[in-house]
C-alpha cells in the first residue's frame, strides 16, 4: 500500500474514532466473554456479522469492535456509497440499489478479500435502511440471506445487537451484545437478531460488559463544587 493509501486511511480511521468519542459517553460490550473470546467465531475464516439498524453510528461501531478489539479486516456495503467515498480506505463498498453491475462488482470483490484475506468480517444490515428503534427488527428481504449464503459457504454467520440508551449521563451508551455464530443461514436469521436485540435492551448495565471505549465524559464526571456549598448555604 502507498504511503497515500496509507495516510488516507489513517485519516478515516482518525475522524471514525473521534466521531464515537464526541458521540458516546462509552462503548459496552454486554457479554462475559471479551470480544476476541467469543466461541464458535473462527479466527482463520470469513464471518458475515448482521446486526440491527437503528443508529447513524453502527457501522463505525462495529467497524471499531472488529478493528480495535478483534483485529480482523472488515468490509460493509453501502447504499449510498457515492455520497461518502472516503470511507472505501476502511473498506466500505458501494452497494446502489439502483445500479446492479455496481452491486454484482462488489459482491465478486468481496469473494476475493475473502479469498485473499480468509479472516475479513462482512458487516450486513439485513433490514436494508436505517429506521427507528420503535419498529423493532423489520423484515429482512426475501430470500436474502439465503442468497448470501450460497455466495459465501465458507462464511460462519455471527448475529450482534445494538441498542444505544442512557445510564445516566448526558451521553448515550452504545452497547452491543454477541449472539450465537452459525455455520449458514437457514430462516431464523430475523427471529435470531430480534430475540438479541430484545434481550440486550433488558439488561442492565451492573452485569459483566466490558468498555470498549472510553467516551465523552458528562459535566457530573469533570466539575466537582462542593467546596463552593458554604457559600451558597446561606441561600437555604
Amino acid at each position: 500500500m502507498s504511503i497515500f493509501k496509507r495516510l488516507g486511511a489513517a485519516t478515516v480511521r482518525a475522524l471514525m474514532r473521534h466521531e464515537l468519542r464526541s458521540t458516546f459517553r462509552r462503548v459496552a460490550w454486554m457479554s462475559e466473554r471479551s470480544p476476541s473470546e467469543t466461541d464458535g467465531v473462527p479466527d482463520d475464516a470469513p464471518v458475515i456479522l448482521y446486526a440491527n439498524h437503528h443508529h447513524f453510528y453502527d457501522g463505525h461501531l462495529l467497524w471499531y469492535l472488529l478493528t480495535k478489539w478483534m483485529h480482523r479486516p472488515a468490509t460493509i456495503w453501502m447504499n449510498e456509497w457515492e455520497h461518502y467515498p472516503f470511507f472505501a480506505a476502511v473498506g466500505a463498498q458501494p452497494f446502489p440499489p439502483e445500479n446492479a453491475s455496481r452491486r454484482a462488482a462488489t459482491l465478486r470483490r468481496t469473494a476475493r478479500r475473502f479469498r485473499e484475506e480468509p479472516h475479513t468480517v462482512l458487516v450486513y444490515f439485513p433490514e436494508a435502511e436505517l429506521h427507528a428503534p420503535a419498529a423493532g427488527i423489520q423484515p429482512f428481504p426475501e430470500d436474502a440471506t439465503q442468497r448470501l449464503g450460497r455466495l459465501y459457504p465458507e462464511a460462519t454467520w455471527w448475529p450482534v445487537a445494538i441498542n444505544v440508551t442512557s445510564w445516566g449521563d448526558k451521553y448515550p451508551t452504545a452497547c452491543l451484545r454477541p449472539g450465537n455464530p452459525h455455520r449458514a443461514p437457514d430462516g431464523t436469521e430475523r427471529d435470531r437478531l430480534r430475540h438479541l436485540w430484545h434481550t440486550l435492551r433488558k439488561t442492565v448495565p451492573e452485569n459483566p460488559h466490558t468498555i470498549l471505549l472510553d467516551g465523552r465524559k458528562s459535566p457530573t464526571d469533570i466539575w466537582d463544587f462542593s467546596r463552593l456549598a458554604p457559600f451558597f448555604e446561606r441561600y437555604l
